[in-house]
């Protein structure tokens, strides 16, 4: 192997598919090595897109590729190469409108037109007098080596949806490490109940924050309510996942950090379901979250999922999850995606299904 790294995965994947990517990967000319797409792996090594996919993933965590977005224009007629962007920069222009040089035209920056690529950022350590040598080995198959495909619609946002999810979605070690000391001090010690609540709430503000374009408050008062956290998402996208379009202009989230005797977390009362329906009855929210210690009653979900029914024909859907320290545990330890696991709690939800779980729902 040229990169040691892949010796990792040998026998994940198929040992011959991987010692060829590695070497194709080492010897990529500099000009084709700035936009390796998982569609062209695929088709060059004759593997399914879930396995090319696999290995760029793979490759991206240990620091071999980097991750990059095209943009190409929108106007059919053209398609040409607008530029590409990072994460924070594609988020900022997504929906806009921007100007083509090639063809003099406005177009639309869209999912569909955004390509997911990556670049090689890391070389093999090895000496060069190797590399050459493992070349000549293998000469007899230049003309197999020179064939590189383009990209395919596979590669577009809009066919990824778990790459919309990260593109919104990916804190960084330093924001998990402060997620696990916040999720540690629910314990306490407090002096006072309110000291018990904020302490759940600065959590679930912090957790919420690490979506990207959103602004997270627990400062938002009407006349009669006082929400524990409002999150406001003013974003949205015909190609957005699901729970992402339910997410916007905004959604509200209320806090329980209550326990048992024993320490344990504590059911939800059902009036916080009742409660939180009553107060997105008025407002335009169309999900509202319980955040608890403990898991909820079946009672608290049989009035979740009527809700979900009573409104299901309407203007304004509604959807009332709940969030327990079991799923707290899933994002923060296991960081699973919190946009995901939402769509997921939304699928549950929706299928009243209570036995669903998020491995037999997103997997």
């Amino acid at each position: 192997m040229f990169y040691k790294q892949f010796l990792k995965i040998i026998d994940t994947l198929d040992e011959s598919f991987v010692e060829e990517f590695d070497f194709w990967l080492a010897t990529l000319p500099e000009r084709l090595a700035k936009t390796i797409s998982v569609s062209a792996i695929a088709s060059r090594f004759e593997v399914k897109y879930s396995t090319a996919n696999a290995i760029v993933n793979f490759s991206e965590k240990e620091g071999i590729l980097r991750k990059r977005y095209l943009v190409i224009c929108g106007n059919e007629e053209c398609q040409f190469f607008y530029g590409d962007f990072e994460a924070d920069e594609l988020v900022k222009i997504m929906g806009k409108k921007v100007y083509c040089h090639n063809c003099s035209k406005e177009f639309k920056v869209s999912y569909e037109n955004v390509l997911i690529v990556y670049a090689k950022v890391k070389e093999p350590n090895i000496p060069e007098e190797k590399l050459e040598e493992e070349i000549m080995k293998r000469i007899g198959n230049t003309e197999k080596n020179e064939s590189y495909g383009n990209f395919s619609i596979a590669d577009s946002l809009a066919k990824n949806i778990d790459e919309v999810y990260e593109l919104y979605y990916k804190p960084n070690e330093s924001a998990y490490k402060q997620l696990r000391q916040l999720k540690e001090a629910l314990d306490g010690p407090f002096t006072t109940t309110k000291e018990k609540g904020d302490a759940l709430e600065r959590l679930v503000l912090f957790l919420f924050q690490q979506i990207r374009n959103v602004t997270a408050t627990n400062k938002v008062r009407t006349y009669t309510n006082q929400f524990d956290c409002t999150v406001c998402f003013g974003e949205y996208s015909s190609s957005f996942p699901s729970i992402m379009k339910y997410m916007s202009p905004y959604f509200i989230i209320e806090c329980k950090n209550e326990t048992t005797s024993k320490g344990r977390g504590k059911t939800p009362s059902n009036t916080y379901f009742h409660k939180l329906s009553g107060i997105m009855d008025s407002n335009n929210a169309k999900i509202g979250i319980i955040v608890s210690r403990g898991e909820p009653s079946k009672e608290d979900m049989i009035i979740a999922h009527d809700e979900f029914l009573l409104h299901k024909n309407t203007n304004c859907q509604k959807f009332l999850l709940s969030f327990s320290e079991i799923d707290l545990e899933e994002l923060i330890d296991k960081k699973k995606n919190l946009l995901r696991y939402m769509n997921y709690k939304m699928n549950k939800l929706t299928m009243n299904a209570n036995n669903a779980s998020y491995d037999l729902l997103e997997q």
